[in-house]
């Protein structure tokens, strides 16, 4: 996997890359899907019963594991850029404002729900904390995400009894406005950026930074560089899994078969305080498997798209544009829910394998390159960091 690297944390950013693409594809493939609500075209049983699934198992839950592992990369980028004898806050900087101008293309153009340019925001406040101490960065991530879980669950309770929701904020749905044309398409696409960063940064941002600060308490003990005791691993999943799996089954209930309006903030306010516990869950359940023949196979067939993560979370946005908007077949509100998961499947698969190929014939992915090259200019870095 090249000198520097850890595969089981390249694995883990690979299957958090699959659930994300799980979660993202619905905001190409059903125009509703931003409003908080599910088109008319998925009502039938088996379409109620896949968004249930997608909302119950994967809704908010891999983009806390991303978040995580960027904590934990940090603490090991950081390391290596004092064995190199540079700054490390430079290069860092450096990083961060790259990001920046990714995540901002890349919502102008593709995907209004970027999380990149969250993460630049949010890295510079990891930046300028990072010399939290490790007991207070866990203290500090568990503040927010119970402080921003409990307040939304108390407004969410109170709209629950009071049987009124709040108005949406999200921009009313246009069915036909990504399919129209190409232009129509770029226009909606960054007016629904424009419109929803300041809600994602607001929303999604502490809640990253409350595991930006997890995973750099997890990095600093080395977590995953050492060898986590397999008791340890299966008590917390142990506990966590049943847990989070009620929850986000709960939550899933309450967004996909009964009144949203009414519920909505309620579920949101379940999810904020319960998908870590699912997410933790996952991560250990995961690494027992890793140390399993089997599981040793899976881990090394899911390293690859893990070193080029940016590239892969790039290309399934260009691949879900040009499948679901006026870009190409404009097939958004045109598929049952089941062939929209399937297709998810597949081009997680296919990212899988040709991640494999590429990484076989050159060090890394085109993005990441990008992303190295404006972190450490012309000088090529000699080992690799996570």
């Amino acid at each position: 996997m090249g000198s520097g690297r850890l595969r089981e944390v390249d694995a883990l950013r690979s299957f958090a890359l699959g659930g994300i693409l799980m979660v993202n594809i619905w905001y190409f493939a059903d125009p509703y899907a931003l409003a908080g609500t599910i088109s008319p075209s998925h009502n039938s049983a088996l379409d109620l019963a896949v968004r249930f699934t997608v909302a119950a198992l994967f809704e908010a839950k891999f983009y806390l594991l991303f978040s995580f592992l960027f904590g934990y990369s940090f603490v090991l980028q950081w390391r290596a850029a004092e064995s190199a004898h540079v700054s490390p806050a430079s290069r860092m900087r450096r990083r961060l404002a790259a990001l920046f101008v990714l995540g901002l293309t890349h919502g102008l153009l593709l995907f209004y729900g970027d999380i990149l340019l969250t993460y630049s925001l949010m890295g510079v406040v990891l930046l300028a904390t990072h010399s939290i101490r490790t007991y207070s960065a866990v203290a500090v991530g568990a503040a927010i995400i119970g402080i921003m879980g409990s307040l939304i669950l108390a407004v969410g309770l109170l709209i629950a009894v009071g049987g009124a929701g709040l108005p949406s904020l999200a921009p009313t749905a246009d069915p036909g406005a990504l399919t129209r044309s190409p232009g129509a398409a770029f226009a909606t696409n960054a007016a629904h950026f424009l419109e929803n960063v300041a809600g994602v940064v607001f929303f999604q941002g502490p809640l990253s930074l409350a595991m930006f600060y997890i995973g750099l308490a997890a990095g600093r003990a080395g977590l995953l560089e050492g060898w986590l005791p397999s008791g340890k691993l299966r008590t917390t999943t142990a506990v966590c899994l049943p847990l989070g799996l009620t929850a986000g089954i709960l939550q899933a209930y309450l967004t996909t078969y009964v009144d949203g309006d009414r519920f909505s903030v309620l579920a949101v306010g379940i999810s904020t305080l319960t998908a870590p516990l699912l997410t933790a869950g996952y991560v250990c359940l995961l690494l027992l498997f890793f140390r399993t023949t089997p599981g040793a196979g899976l881990c090394a067939f899911l390293a690859p798209a893990g070193r080029m993560a940016l590239t892969n979370y790039l290309l399934q946005s260009a691949i879900l544009a040009l499948l679901f908007t006026a870009y190409g077949l404009r097939l958004s509100d045109r598929l049952p829910a089941a062939a929209v998961a399937g297709i998810a499947v597949v081009i997680f698969i296919t990212q899988l394998v040709l991640s494999r190929l590429l990484l076989s014939r050159v060090g890394t992915g085109p993005a990441e390159w990008l992303l190295r090259r404006a972190t450490y200019g012309r000088r090529r870095p000699q080992a690799l960091q996570n």
